[in-house]
């Protein structure tokens, strides 16, 4: 009984070995055969990504004949049998919410259409032998790729002055003078030019506060929207405004000059610290707050004084001058390119007290720093952003003065 027992344990083995490796060897091949069956170039998943290309192919070849024929028809509807123009076709690739755009062929007639998100590039054919085909796709040409966001620290390459480096102005960095889409706001309620003492206007109803007040004495800006008016070295960007986002009346009085310091800046001028001017109960200082237009990415916003623009002539312009009073006039615009910063066709205030009459200003007709009294001049307006902020390239730059300054959108997610 008991050898019976032992006989019966030792009969008792399971897989051996060779028949373990026999059946992964199995597996293996089954596994090989499946995935030739899904990848190859005859697979499952090949067939599959074919005919979605196939059917892709097709359906941007029938948008663009879509496009193409309701073209021609509205333009015979008007008589006109002439071919069809690019720009004619991309009206109605754009009516049609078609992701293409059409150009100009290399063959005269053709008009390319290029598929945005495939990159597909289709012919349309108006003259020779294959006149009213429609051939591709082909590849069309990869564009860069765009490059990502970055900060102004990252982007800052000096402020390029022909006068000092040259006019090697790189259009992929960041300079002093660009131009950036920052947005201020509107303005809630209209006001006209003011001809009241110590008051501001010179913006209509739901106006922007992006462009420019109308009505000032001495010439209207041509500018609108912001510039680079510094950066530091942690890279916080303040922007001016381009034109005058609205006007201040400055009356003739002694001791006035001190209560528009007041108002424009709510400094308290040392020369009127015992003047009892009713500074901060009957003069109240302008919230300039209004200008951050609720970004949570802007330090701060003010009216620019005398003193921003003596920093930034000396930094920018010509280190030898500490006080722009000293400035016979400003560099012909022909010979600086950051001239145009400072000089926007407009007078415009330096909201700083010269004298206890007159406030300083911006000559538009002397181009050189003065001062005036009983009169409604333009305010500009800086503001701070915070060195976290970051940028992207836009596709299109600003001209003025014959010179080209980049563009750049704020990235705020």
């Amino acid at each position: 009984m008991y050898k019976q027992k032992v006989k019966i344990r030792q009969n008792s083995k399971g897989i051996t070995l060779i028949a373990l490796v026999i059946t992964i060897i199995v597996l293996l091949i089954l596994a090989a055969v499946s995935i030739a069956t899904l990848t190859g170039d005859n697979g499952i998943l090949t067939k599959a990504d074919t005919a979605k290309t196939q059917t892709t192919e097709e359906q941007e070849r029938e948008e663009v004949k879509l496009a193409y024929g309701a073209t021609v028809t509205e333009k015979l509807s008007k008589g006109d049998t002439s071919n069809v123009t690019a720009d004619e076709l991309n009206i109605e690739l754009s009516k049609q919410n078609t992701q293409a755009t059409a150009t100009a062929g290399t063959t005269e007639g053709d008009i390319d259409v290029t598929f945005s998100e495939t990159n597909h590039k289709y012919t349309v054919h108006q003259s020779g032998d294959e006149k009213g085909s429609i051939t591709g796709p082909e590849e069309g040409e990869v564009p860069n790729p765009k490059e990502p966001p970055k900060t102004a620290k990252e982007l800052y390459n000096g402020y390029n002055n022909p006068t000092k480096d040259g006019e090697n102005y790189d259009e992929n960095t960041m300079h002093i003078g660009d131009y950036v889409n920052y947005d201020a706001g509107n303005w809630s309620e209209g006001k006209a030019k003011p001809t009241e003492d110590f008051t501001f206007g010179g913006y209509g109803d739901d106006q922007s506060r992006n462009t420019n007040a109308t009505g000032g004495d001495g010439g209207e800006s041509k500018y609108s929207g912001w510039r680079i008016w510094d950066i530091t070295e942690e890279g916080a960007v303040t922007l001016i405004s381009a034109g005058c986002p609205e006007l201040y009346y400055h009356p003739y009085g002694t001791n006035y000059a001190y209560i528009s310091e007041y108002i424009l800046t709510e400094n308290i001028n040392e020369k009127a610290t015992d003047l009892n001017l009713g500074l901060g109960s009957e003069y109240m200082p302008r919230d300039w707050s209004m200008y951050k237009n609720g970004h949570e990415y802007v330090k701060e916003a003010r009216a620019m004084k005398k003193s921003d623009l003596d920093e930034w002539y000396n930094k920018y312009i010509d280190d030898n001058i500490t006080d722009s009073y000293n400035i016979d006039s400003f560099p012909a615009n022909d010979t600086d390119k950051l001239i145009s910063v400072v000089e926007n066709g407009m007078y415009y205030w330096l909201c700083s007290a010269h004298d206890a009459i007159d406030v300083c200003c911006v000559s538009v007709s002397r181009r050189c720093v003065s001062c005036a009294d009983a009169v409604a001049h333009g305010v500009r307006v800086l503001v701070t952003l915070n060195s976290e902020v970051k940028y992207d390239k836009a596709t299109e730059s600003e001209k003025h003065d014959g010179f080209t300054y980049n563009k750049w959108n704020i990235i705020t997610e």
